[in-house]
């Protein structure tokens, strides 16, 4: 179990227009700093920095607003160029527009349009060549995606209580994938493509895209309520749903092999979902958290898990105690197989039934607001909550106060 002072607040700020915060994002590609962030809601974009060997070592780096004043920003994630290993940020909200901007330019790269508005269908786009290859819908759609570390798999959530998961490997995908890159946008985008835009205008172009409507998996049976978070731990998953203060570690009952035997050529990629189970790990508890829309975050190393609350609270797990869960959980199919009577311990003497991980706690008493969303650095130097109230929160990797523990377990 971790240490309440294993984080230590450095730095926060308010959004000036005071506008509710609601996704925050570290740039993970970026291989000269660790700490370049971005925070997202309402019209807002705002770009920081920290500097870890400054006094001050918040800077706000670039802001942007958005021109139509209806947007609303839930979300936000980085990525590149690769032609020039540009910074790109991806923000999109309640239009249904998804933005990059280049922010080492400082303007629009592109617009995606296709969505209409905030619907309930995941796309999968090519950002080279503005086109989108593949929309995961099917019946009640759905949103909150994850891809699996190995890009073959991707899990989603939404408000039927599902999460379901989807193959991004059979032929049909990969080819439509490989064909996307031989397509060309057209020369008014080629030409905005190259001048330096206001932000933020649509100039993105759609055509026609490959329809998967079935998962390779689906369960509605673990959560009784809209299900707004969901992440891959390995081949694990962890899921939350609203109004739930409870974060839970699952194994699904389905092979992830990446595979080219399959012969399905159509547009109708696999089939009605079969019944399908799930085994749980452990459950990740925490307290006073009874809204929707309220996202954990896990380090890009999957030694932590965070989480806020709906009173400024941060839960902070340690994830080297799951293998302790995983062992219990295979124990008992071990002894489920062969028959025997079950003692309920495993080698160390410790009950098997055991299934809760017990978190650290951060409160001050300054933040009282509803925490959306929590991000690490790459890291884990840094971790940033934002918040209800337009308020942005900095907390940095304690070494003194966790003593032997961080040097033991965070190098």
């Amino acid at each position: 179990m971790l240490q309440n002072e294993i984080y230590k607040l450095k730095h926060y700020f308010g959004e000036p227009t005071k506008t509710a915060l609601y996704g925050v994002s570290f740039n993970q590609y970026d291989q000269k700093e660790d700490a370049v962030f971005a925070v997202v809601g309402g019209r807002n974009v705002i770009i920081g920095h920290f500097e870890n060997n400054k006094t001050v070592a918040l800077n706000i780096l670039q802001t942007y607003v958005d021109e139509n004043e209806t947007e609303n920003y839930y979300c936000c994630a980085w990525s590149f160029d690769p032609n020039t290993g540009a910074p790109w940020l991806a923000v999109a909200g309640s239009t249904g527009l998804v933005k990059i901007i280049n922010t080492s330019l400082g303007h629009i790269a592109q617009t995606l349009t296709g969505h209409g508005d905030a619907n309930f269908s995941i796309r999968l786009w090519n950002v080279i060549t503005s086109t989108p290859i593949v929309i995961f819908g099917g019946e009640c759609g759905h949103r909150e995606p994850d891809v699996h570390l190995s890009g073959d798999f991707l899990v989603s959530s939404g408000m039927d209580h599902a999460v379901k998961i989807w193959s991004l490997c059979t032929p049909v995908i990969k080819n439509t994938i490989e064909s996307s890159f031989k397509a060309k946008p057209p020369s008014s985008l080629r030409n905005q493509q190259n001048q330096t835009q206001s932000c933020c205008k649509s100039n993105g172009y759609t055509s026609t895209p490959l329809f998967i409507h079935f998962p390779i998996f689906s369960t509605a049976q673990l959560h009784n309520n809209y299900v707004d978070c969901v992440r891959w731990y390995g081949d694990l998953l962890m899921s939350r749903c609203a109004a739930d203060a409870k974060i839970l570690l699952w194994k699904p009952d389905v092979e992830l092999v990446a595979s080219d035997k399959s012969t399905v050529t159509t547009t109708i990629v696999g089939g009605p979902a079969q019944p399908t189970s799930f085994e749980m790990i452990c459950e990740f508890e925490f307290e006073q958290c009874d809204i929707w829309f309220l996202r954990f975050g896990i380090s890009q190393d999957y030694k932590f898990l965070a989480t806020g609350n709906q009173v400024g609270q941060i839960f902070l797990w340690d994830l080297q105690e799951i293998p302790y869960f995983i062992n219990s959980y295979i124990e008992k199919k071990k002894l489920k197989s062969t028959g025997i009577k079950m003692d309920k311990t495993v080698n160390n003497g410790e009950n098997i039934d055991k299934k809760i991980c017990k978190p650290a706690v951060l409160d001050v008493d300054i933040c009282d607001s509803t925490i959306r969303q929590v991000a690490f650095s790459k890291n884990r130097q840094w971790m940033i909550t934002v918040c209800d109230d337009a308020t942005v929160w900095g907390w940095k990797l304690n070494r003194e106060i966790s003593g032997q523990q961080a040097g033991s377990k965070m190098k």
